[in-house]
């Protein structure tokens, strides 16, 4: 039986290859510098917010206090991300890198992103019931500062976020920024109506409003996440786009493909293929050259119809 088996490493593709990685490093690289700039004017912001939440007495305003400090604990995770996959992406311990280090921190950061939403969820239905005095002047002041800080973070990282879509590390930290702007943007609404409209409730119904909010993004983040650390087919279609060009010279049909998401901006690929003329498995990897992000694929040729079969 003709048998051949062989495995590539992502840098034996060539030339094209080879600057899709430096492009991908470099993207990593710009998306890092941004988190730690993010990463200063977040915890400054969220001091602020922690301290005159509690002093003022206002929900609203402690409560975005308590996103910017999960935020800043999300950029954490998100730096200490980016770090890892550095200094490992040649790590032999890792069969296919530790690319995926980028999924599991966005994983994180959106379970974090979820408890904390549970308990301003659960704290704002309490204040709706038993409402507390608040100090509406240096709370107004730090709620304006603080969607300030996260409206800034936030636009350092959206271009980035929104230009890597499988980035979950940068998404992560960005829904982060973008959650807290939202919440700051409800605190001023909620503390403006109380102060001029004596409407005591919207401040608590504020936080209440921002934690559904920010709890459906982050429940469609872990979604997202948990489809690469679970090796779900990234895209349904182009196993059938694969197919077609590996089918495309007659006698030849594939038995099977496996496709899956090793980091955010590479794919992997197990394939057997049946041939009544085999070939090397270097004539079917060119059939799939071009592929966006496909790097490692792994070919396993049968004659076909196959001798142990028969």
């Amino acid at each position: 039986m003709h048998h051949s088996h062989t495995h590539d490493h992502p840098h034996d593709h060539g030339h094209g290859h080879c600057c899709g990685h430096s492009r991908a490093h470099e993207q990593d690289a710009r998306a890092e510098r941004l988190t730690w700039l993010a990463f200063g004017l977040n915890a400054a912001g969220m001091a602020a917010e922690v301290v005159y939440g509690l002093i003022s007495g206002s929900m609203a305003l402690f409560a975005d206090g308590l996103h910017m400090a999960s935020d800043a604990f999300a950029l954490g995770i998100a730096l200490f991300a980016y770090a890892f996959a550095r200094r490992n992406a040649h790590n032999g311990a890792y069969a296919f890198g530790a690319g995926k280090i980028n999924s599991l921190a966005g994983f994180a950061s959106a379970v974090l992103m979820a408890c904390v939403t549970a308990y301003l969820a659960w704290e704002s239905a309490a204040r709706l019931f038993s409402p507390v005095p608040i100090d509406f002047g240096p709370a107004l002041v730090v709620a304006v500062i603080g969607l300030g800080v996260n409206a800034v973070c936030a636009l350092f990282l959206h271009g980035h976020a929104h230009a890597n879509a499988h980035d979950h590390n940068i998404r992560a930290a960005y829904l982060h920024l973008l959650a807290d702007a939202l919440t700051s943007l409800f605190a001023i609404g909620a503390l403006l109506g109380a102060k001029h409209l004596g409407l005591h409730w919207l401040d608590p119904l504020g936080g209440l409003i921002g934690a559904l909010v920010i709890g459906r993004w982050s429940l469609r983040l872990i979604q997202e996440c948990s489809r690469v650390l679970l090796d779900r087919v990234p895209d349904p279609e182009l196993p059938a786009v694969m197919r077609a060009r590996l089918e495309q010279e007659e006698g030849s049909r594939v038995r099977d493909i496996k496709l899956w998401r090793v980091s955010h901006h590479q794919l992997a690929s197990v394939i057997t293929v049946e041939d009544e003329s085999p070939r090397p498995p270097e004539h079917y990897k060119r059939l799939l050259a071009g592929i966006e992000g496909l790097d490692i694929v792994t070919v396993e040729v049968h004659p076909c119809p196959c001798p142990m079969e028969a």
